[in-house]
């Protein structure tokens, strides 16, 4: 039962990347973004409700379902945002576009964590450690955030690239759809799997660190433990405005190679030293932040980046999509080897694994396209005129 609640988020996730990169192009950024930010806002309420549920069966059960509406809800937010967030950042300054998409998306989703963790801190303390009440407390703050996204969303606009260039009015065969794969087939590729790889590695390394911790604590303290997942939480942070700086000055494949690079030597140190390490819970948590930072740094802050500049704006939520739900099936398949491993091999081994995917996404990163070289408005001009050679003219009016 533990790994279909694990799942169902993974899985909703995967289905909401999908089918609200469709929505996102089809219908408008803001349209996917309120219907998300709605959907995300109702399933959390549900769950606050979900100890009232009862035998316990039923309730692990009806979690199961409303987690997988929850990650519709979170996956769909991803194709819409990152798609709108490039656009407007390349309104705002084409030259800074990169650092502040990364600022505004992956930034503001890295500083969440600690935040996120301090407060069920907090929640934990204030109800001494009574751990149905703190669920009610933290759902229920989860359910206001969102609320007022929401209501926030329905005063923003499409932005103008966006109302220049759509798929709306596109009349859309089975040939249309294969005429624009033939076209991006290789950026489609490429970043598909560098996702893939990324979230191979973060997504179970993220999970795993509040059980590595949680062994590490002597008195299993739950409270310490928090504390010290805080601490862990916060060490990425410098490393994702680390890497918004560096995807101008020295691009995004290298951005993304040299957090791979640090992924290796830092895995392998880790998995090589683990038992010295598991000896000592300060080391262990500098160590495994740093890791983490290089991970925001890397990929972290540049294959969203790399996945939404490299397609034109009609299609950029589709093509990010594709991405992004190649990478929540690596974190998937990530979690079901890492997991076994770490049972079978130890916690060391699990790093050791890391280090070598973490090469194979070095080898990818170098294939994938410098997107920061790329001016988005003559990308759009390319495909419209790619499609009318093959028969099909975009319709202007928005």
């Amino acid at each position: 039962m533990q790994t279909r609640i694990s799942n169902s988020l993974l899985i909703g996730a995967i289905l909401g990347v999908v089918v609200l990169g469709y929505v996102s192009d089809m219908a408008s950024r803001r349209a996917g973004l309120l219907f998300t930010s709605g959907l995300v806002t109702i399933s959390t309420l549900m769950a606050t409700l979900a100890l009232q549920v009862h035998p316990s069966h039923n309730m692990l059960w009806y979690f199961v379902i409303v987690r997988g509406i929850c990650g519709f809800g979170v996956g769909g937010e991803y194709p819409p945002s990152a798609a709108a967030g490039l656009e407007e950042s390349d309104d705002f300054k084409r030259r800074y576009r990169g650092p502040v998409f990364v600022s505004f998306t992956t930034l503001m989703a890295t500083t969440a964590s600690p935040i996120l963790m301090i407060i069920y801190l907090i929640c934990l303390k204030a109800t001494d450690n009574n751990l149905p009440v703190t669920f009610h407390a933290i759902y229920s703050i989860a359910t206001i955030l969102p609320a007022i996204i929401m209501v926030l969303r329905f005063f923003m606009t499409d932005s103008t690239l966006y109302h220049h260039s759509n798929f709306k009015r596109q009349r859309k065969p089975a040939r249309f759809y294969w005429v624009l794969v033939r076209r991006y087939w290789k950026r489609l590729f490429t970043t598909s799997l560098a996702f893939f790889l990324y979230d191979f590695i973060n997504f179970p390394n993220s999970i795993m660190s509040s059980t590595i911790i949680s062994s590490l604590v002597k008195d299993g303290n739950i409270q310490t433990t928090a504390i010290w997942q805080v601490i862990l939480a916060a060490l990425p942070i410098p490393g994702v405005i680390v890497g918004a700086w560096l995807t101008n000055s020295i691009g995004r494949r290298y951005t993304g190679m040299a957090g791979f690079a640090g992924y290796v030597v830092l895995g392998f140190i880790i998995g090589g030293t683990y038992a010295k390490l598991s000896q000592h819970i300060a080391a262990f948590v500098v160590l495994y932040g740093l890791l983490q930072a290089f991970g925001h740094m890397g990929p972290g802050a540049t294959i969203g980046l790399i996945s939404t500049e490299s397609f034109p704006t009609a299609m950029r939520g589709m093509g990010y999509s594709v991405a992004t739900a190649f990478g929540r099936t690596g974190a998937a398949v990530g979690t079901q080897c890492f997991t076994p491993l770490q049972d079978a091999a130890g916690d060391s081994a699990t790093f050791y694994l890391l280090g070598g995917v973490a090469i194979l996404g070095m080898i990818v990163y170098w294939f994938l396209p410098e997107s920061g070289k790329l001016d988005l408005e003559k990308e759009d001009r390319e495909l419209e005129e790619y499609l009318a050679g093959h028969g099909f003219v975009m319709e202007k009016k928005y």
